[in-house]
């Protein structure tokens, strides 16, 4: 991270830097302190908020004041000071060495007179240090002369010198209680000597507040009634005007984008310009929330460039500069902004959530103008949609949750943590290198696209990196879908299930995998050319898991409509079946692959039914009890909540009559004789309902049960 793209928020003291108009104003009070002919001590207040500019105006002052040999400058901060003697002390000894540098008496020097004063003003103060030495130091001021005359005599050797001393106090309003109340004493009754000013800056309302708790009524009324009596010309300094501010800000940003080589949209550009103008300039007030706001976004622009929307990220960090109590609840309470303000598992409003989120936004814009409380809550509404729902009853659709995601928006649920982490977290996929990949996918061969993907994998995980993919499923070209399909077939180990899949087993990374194939080839109006890919890619995977996964997707129907016309899924079948046999090799089909099986022997007898009898009748002929295995391939597996592992349910009638199309029904009865006796196959019939377990005799039963009734109803048939 470059440092130098921050900006200092330090005073500035040329006059070729201010850019808020302050320097006219501050050669003005120069000039009336140069001009004055009064002896008497003068006090000027500068007046401002913190970041306002105060100590840019002290300097500005300074410089012009520097201009004459007749004046002498002490600056004196009391804010370096832990305790109230020690800041009447080293006021009194820098007040001292500054004058025996700058006035040229022809008698003594002026700074032992002025230290000793000093120390008899801190009397009456707790003393923090050596007592004896105290005690020694007032004994000698004592003996020789007393405070009145020691005064006197200080200021006659000021007045002998033709100088006018100009003594700046800064930061007086950083002190606590009281400090700031020993600075005013200091002022107005200790150190008030002839032919001094004191130019004082400091938040007139915060040491109003302090003040106001030690004197009069406790308010903060009390405390500008005792101000107005130490402080004879208090100046506020000038409003930064909303142009200069807005011109001084958009400076700052400026050189961040140049820094970071930035470019944006035009459409992204109106739309930062807008809220910004709209919604945030209202509460750029000083030169310091620009400077803080621009180092924000100097912090987080270089981590996070390429990982979110960069509009989206100014915005919101301009909610932290500029709205902070909002910006703290939105980090704490993302349900408000990333959620539905619908009921879960329901379209009906969730009016008690609705409720307590304006009640909550009421109570955050507490204090603010009813222009500020829309410019927030505007500004809010554009980053996060949602909450629409809550203000203005409207809703959003499928397709701008989608929307919000592929803009890396920070209303998405998918990005929102990354704005306030400042990083990608672990486990989520980089958008920089998800660009780089997808970007670039044209011009690379299917080795090295397979290998990023790899990499990308390892980073985050499958189930992330094939979601991104689905969130553009349908922008890529036809060239780059084919170059994808078969990098992703190439690597399909990475997509093997790494958690148990739900129910339905679509969330799995490997049937996510074979849809995201499918809808790329779904997209091609060119259905040969779709057609052509998916033959290949079933024919060239290496493993027969995932190709048969791939082919359980192509041949699904989605609205009701196919992807392929029904001979060419015929062709398609024909290519897994081959593969089957040639998977299984000397091993009976049914036993390698058994969750295949039903369809690849019912698609086998649809297009040459003779081999397959063979093929069956060979294997079960010498070995009955494969019979059982066979069954067991059409008999559905189930999974329950109070079953997680896959178990056997009933042997059904659909489940007869697919078993039917492979194997003569009566045959299969023989099988079966051969390894039950009569008693065995007729014995109590169990109809599990997917709760009992399921046996292999028990699925037996259920299977001579369908057979014995088809039987009597082709009797019955045939005999009437």
């Amino acid at each position: 991270m470059n440092s130098e793209n921050y900006s200092a928020d330090t005073p500035i003291s040329a006059a070729t830097d201010d850019k808020f108009q302050r320097y006219e104003f501050s050669r003005r009070i120069a000039e009336t302190v140069k001009n004055r002919k009064a002896e008497n001590c003068l006090v000027v207040g500068v007046y401002g908020a913190w970041g306002e500019g105060k100590t840019s105006v002290i300097n500005f002052i300074e410089n012009e004041l520097k201009t004459s040999n007749d004046i002498v400058v002490i600056k004196f901060n009391p804010w370096r000071y832990g305790d109230e003697n020690a800041l009447l002390t080293q006021f009194f000894n820098q007040f001292a060495e500054t004058l025996d540098a700058n006035l040229q008496t022809s008698s003594e020097k002026v700074g032992k007179y002025v230290k000793k004063y000093g120390k008899f003003l801190n009397v009456d103060i707790p003393f923090i240090g050596n007592s004896a030495d105290l005690a020694e130091s007032i004994g000698e001021g004592l003996a020789n002369v007393n405070i009145e005359t020691l005064k006197e005599r200080i200021e006659k050797i000021i007045l002998d010198s033709k100088k006018k001393i100009v003594i700046f106090i800064d930061d007086i309003d950083r002190l606590d209680k009281s400090e700031i109340y020993s600075v005013f004493r200091l002022v107005k009754l200790t150190a008030d000597f002839k032919h001094t000013t004191y130019i004082l800056s400091f938040d007139e309302e915060m040491v109003a507040s302090a003040i106001g708790e030690r004197f009069g009524e406790g308010s903060r009324d009390a405390g500008r009634n005792f101000l107005e009596k130490i402080v004879q010309v208090p100046l506020k300094i000038p409003t930064a005007q909303p142009n200069d501010l807005k011109s001084f800000c958009t400076q700052l940003l400026d050189n961040i984008f140049d820094s970071n080589k930035i470019e944006l949209e035009q459409s992204e550009i109106n739309r930062f310009v807008i809220q910004f103008t709209e919604n945030v300039l209202l509460k750029l007030n000083t030169p310091r929330l620009a400077v803080r706001y621009a180092n924000s976004l100097s912090f987080s622009i270089p981590l996070l460039n390429g990982e979110v929307n960069l509009v989206d990220l100014m915005l919101i960090e301009a909610v932290k500069t500029f709205y902070p109590l909002h910006y703290s609840f939105i980090k704490e309470n993302p349900e408000y902004f990333i959620n539905s303000y619908n009921k879960k598992y329901s379209e009906n409003s969730d009016e008690e959530k609705k409720s307590d989120f304006k009640n909550y936004f009421a109570a955050l814009n507490q204090g603010f103008t009813r222009r500020q409380q829309e410019a927030i809550k505007e500004l809010l509404m554009e980053l996060f949609p949602l909450m629409e729902m809550a203000f203005r009853n409207v809703s959003y659709s499928d397709n701008s949750y989608k929307e919000w995601i592929k803009g890396k928006r920070i209303a998405s649920a998918h990005y929102f943590n990354r704005y306030f982490s400042y990083s990608v977290i672990k486990g989520e996929v980089s958008d920089v290198a998800f660009k780089n990949l997808v970007s670039n996918i044209s011009t690379k061969e299917i080795p090295e696209i397979a290998q990023e993907i790899k990499e990308l994998v390892a980073k985050s995980s499958s189930e992330n990196f094939l979601f991104k993919m689905r969130i553009i499923e349908e922008d890529f070209n036809w060239s780059s879908s084919i170059k994808l399909a078969k990098a992703l077939c190439s690597i399909h180990e990475i997509f093997k299930n790494s958690k148990k899949a739900n129910f339905f087993g679509f969330e799995a990374p490997e049937a996510q995998a074979a849809i995201f194939i499918k809808t790329l080839i779904k997209a091609n109006s060119d259905k040969q050319q779709g057609f052509e890919l998916a033959k290949n890619l079933l024919k060239d995977t290496s493993d027969f898991s995932f190709a048969d996964e791939l082919y359980s997707w192509f041949l699904r129907k989605g609205n009701k409509e196919s992807l392929f016309e029904e001979s060419k899924e015929s062709d398609l079948s024909d290519v897994m079946l081959e593969r089957a046999k040639k998977e299984a090799g000397d091993t009976p089909l049914f036993i390698k692959l058994p969750l295949q099986t039903e369809y690849l022997l019912r698609h086998w007898s649809k297009t040459n039914n003779e081999t397959l009898k063979d093929y069956l009748s060979g294997l079960l002929g010498k070995n009955p009890g494969l019979s059982l295995n066979l069954l067991n391939c059409f008999t559905p597996t189930w999974r329950s909540t109070s079953h997680p592992e896959p178990f056997k349910g009933d042997f059904s009638n659909e489940n007869y009559e697919s078993l039917s199309e492979v194997l003569s029904p009566s045959d299969f009865v023989e099988y079966l004789q051969k390894i039950y006796t009569v008693e065995e196959l007729n014995g109590e019939l169990i109809w599990t309902d997917r709760h009992a377990k399921q046996s292999d005799l028990n699925i037996a039963r259920q299977f001579m049960h369908w057979y014995k009734k088809k039987e009597a109803e082709l009797t019955k048939k045939e005999f009437k």
